[in-house]
Parts: C-alpha cells; sequence; structure tokens
C-alpha cells in the first residue's frame, strides 16, 4: 500500500470540534434530572436523544486518523505519544479529581487492606474503570485500543470494508454498556473504531456511494434516530431490543462527511470554519476540564435563589438552561485551559491534554 504522506483532512477537523461541542452539551443536558422532563417535552426529549452518544464520533474520528496516518506508524514512538498526550493527562486530571471530589470517602478508609475496602484499592479501581468522574469512563477504553495499535495497524494494510460492514451491525446487536465496565466498552466502541478505519480507507466508494444514495441514507439516519425516539413515548414497538445509537451516529458522521467534503478543497475558510477549527485544536483539554466545571455551575445554581431551574420539568426551561450551562462551561474551560497552557507552556499538555 502506497506510504505517500496525506494532505490534511478539514472536514474532520470540523467534526473533532463539533464532537467535543455535543459531549459538553449532553452532560449539560444531564445538570436537568427531573424524571418527567422526556415525558413531557418533545424538545429536551429530542436535544437528549440527538446530543447523546458523540462520543462515538471520537472513536470514529480516531480510527479515521489512524487509517490516514499509518505512513508514519512506528509503536515505540506511537506508544510514547499516547503515553505523553493521553495516559499522563488523565492521571493528573483523576489526581485532582480524588483530592477534591473524593478525599473526604477515601480518607475514612485505611490506606491499603486485603480484606475490607481501602483507599488504594478505591483508586486503583477508578483508575481501571474511569469511575472518578463521568467523561473519564472513555479513558480506559481508549487506552485499550491505542494498546493493541499493532494489531489495528497490521488490519490497516488489508481491505477493511468486510469487517467494517460487520461492525456496524455489532454496534446494533451489541449495545453500549454501562459506562463502569471498560472490557465491554471495550468490544462496543472498537468495532467503531474498525469502522472509522474502514471509512478512511474507501473515503472515495463511501463518499460517491453517498452521492448516488443520498436520500436514501438520510432516510436511514432518520430512521435510526426515530425508533429510539418513539419508543419513549410507545409501549411496544418490537425493536426495543436493539440498540440504534451508535448506528445512529456512525450515519451522522458519513453523512457529515459528505456535506463538509468541499472543505477539503479549499485553501481558505471562513469564519465558522475558524471556530470548529479552534474548538478542534482545544477539544482534549476541554475533554478533561468540562466536566469539572458542570458541576461546579451546578453546585453554584443549586445554592442560589434560581435552584428550582434544575429541578424543572418544563422541557423549553430547561433546554435553555442546558444551552446556557453549554456557552458557560466552554467560556470557562478555554480560560482555564489557556491559563494552564500560559503556565505551564509545553507541559501543559502532560496535565490536560495537548492541542492539536
Amino acid at each position: 500500500m502506497a506510504t505517500v504522506k496525506p494532505q490534511k483532512i478539514h472536514s474532520i477537523h470540523v467534526l473533532r470540534g463539533v464532537a467535543i461541542i455535543m459531549i459538553v452539551f449532553s452532560h449539560c443536558l444531564g445538570v436537568f434530572k427531573n424524571s418527567n422532563l422526556i415525558a413531557n417535552s418533545y424538545l429536551f426529549s429530542f436535544l437528549n436523544l440527538f446530543a447523546f452518544n458523540f462520543t462515538t464520533f471520537f472513536v470514529l474520528i480516531a480510527g479515521f486518523l489512524f487509517q490516514h496516518l499509518t505512513y508514519k506508524y512506528k509503536v515505540k514512538e506511537y506508544y510514547l505519544s499516547k503515553f505523553k498526550t493521553v495516559v499522563c493527562p488523565y492521571i493528573s486530571v483523576s489526581i485532582f479529581c480524588f483530592l477534591y471530589f473524593h478525599y473526604q470517602s477515601l480518607s475514612s478508609l485505611p490506606f491499603f487492606s486485603s480484606t475490607e475496602p481501602s483507599a488504594l484499592g478505591s483508586i486503583v479501581k477508578m483508575m481501571l474503570t474511569g469511575t472518578q468522574l463521568l467523561p473519564l469512563w472513555f479513558m480506559p477504553m481508549i487506552i485499550m485500543i491505542f494498546a493493541i495499535s499493532p494489531l489495528l495497524y497490521s488490519w490497516s494494510q488489508k481491505s477493511l470494508i468486510v469487517i467494517g460492514l460487520i461492525s456496524m451491525f455489532w454496534v446494533v446487536m451489541f449495545t453500549k454498556p454501562d459506562y463502569t465496565r471498560p472490557l465491554l466498552n471495550l468490544l462496543h466502541y472498537g468495532p467503531v473504531y474498525l469502522t472509522g478505519m474502514m471509512i478512511k480507507q474507501n473515503y472515495e466508494k463511501i463518499m460517491q456511494l453517498v452521492k448516488d444514495n443520498l436520500l436514501l441514507v438520510i432516510f436511514f439516519f432518520g430512521l435510526c434516530f426515530c425508533i429510539p425516539f418513539a419508543y419513549r413515548y410507545v409501549d411496544y414497538l418490537g425493536v426495543e431490543k436493539l440498540y440504534y445509537d451508535t448506528l445512529q451516529k456512525i450515519i451522522l458522521f458519513i453523512l457529515a462527511l459528505y456535506f463538509l467534503d468541499g472543505l477539503n478543497r479549499k485553501n481558505e475558510h471562513g469564519r465558522t470554519y475558524k471556530f470548529f477549527s479552534y474548538m478542534a485544536n482545544i477539544s482534549f483539554p476541554i475533554y478533561f476540564i468540562h466536566e469539572i466545571i458542570v458541576l461546579l455551575l451546578e453546585q453554584q445554581v443549586f445554592n442560589s435563589p434560581i435552584a428550582d431551574v434544575i429541578r424543572t420539568d418544563n422541557g423549553q426551561l430547561a433546554s435553555l438552561g442546558a444551552i446556557s450551562f453549554l456557552i458557560s462551561t466552554l467560556t470557562i474551560s478555554i480560560i482555564i485551559a489557556n491559563l494552564i497552557k500560559w503556565i505551564f507552556k509545553d507541559k501543559a499538555k502532560y496535565l490536560i491534554g495537548g492541542n492539536r
């Protein structure tokens, strides 16, 4: 296979920016926990379902770029890079979480014990499952994917069409497990990563296929969205045991690549591109920081005169509140990320991840 250095794919860069915004938005929607919201409001239900599982975009992008950059893959350099930019910030952010969110519960336990719960055992368990902070469940799973990169590299040199199609079928049958179970998440998102590799390997063919069957692809995406939306309100559809959310995001990802493909042939880009490009560049620091900001903002609102907003059963109000949380969280996260980068310079990537 050719080892010529490929050009930058601007559409993928934009989609990374979109993905981090939607991931933050999904956690902002989660602030509003009234169990009646989805039943009372189609708007909140729509936003909740659409924003859910944009992690799939991150995994697809990671697989796509792995295939895109196989020309320079060297296992030692790859492992070292991922240790610096993924493992180190995971450890540093986890240390903050242990001290800020879990210190009281950990300090009440013996440091080490082989017969009863201990602080050390709890820390190890949280590190292995990513349960010290909600978004960190992703880290043990993606680290395992990075760990098997030699196997993925060997597959990247072969045709991935069949394995990609099987993967898209698999994620419907093997539902997304509880976020506290990294091995099962690997079994769900590992095929998504392979799908991303397959999309890159067959990019031109897939773009042409979408062009020739655009309405059908849009219909298929709508079907994968409407079915889970409908069985929130209908008692029985006969398809409840199938899982459409990940497949829905895979199809949306392919459609987005198609509609953004023109960016890849432009030398100059407008303000919208520059905004999403900036969000993409800072996506990793935002990923590590944002949930801390969400929790702190939620606590501030909960202790304020407008605390009832968080408990509202008004879907329109909750949706507006989630958008306000999104804007505030992104703004504060960007400020903190840039402040850390200004203080620690190049070493900031070990603390909160590096800019892209």
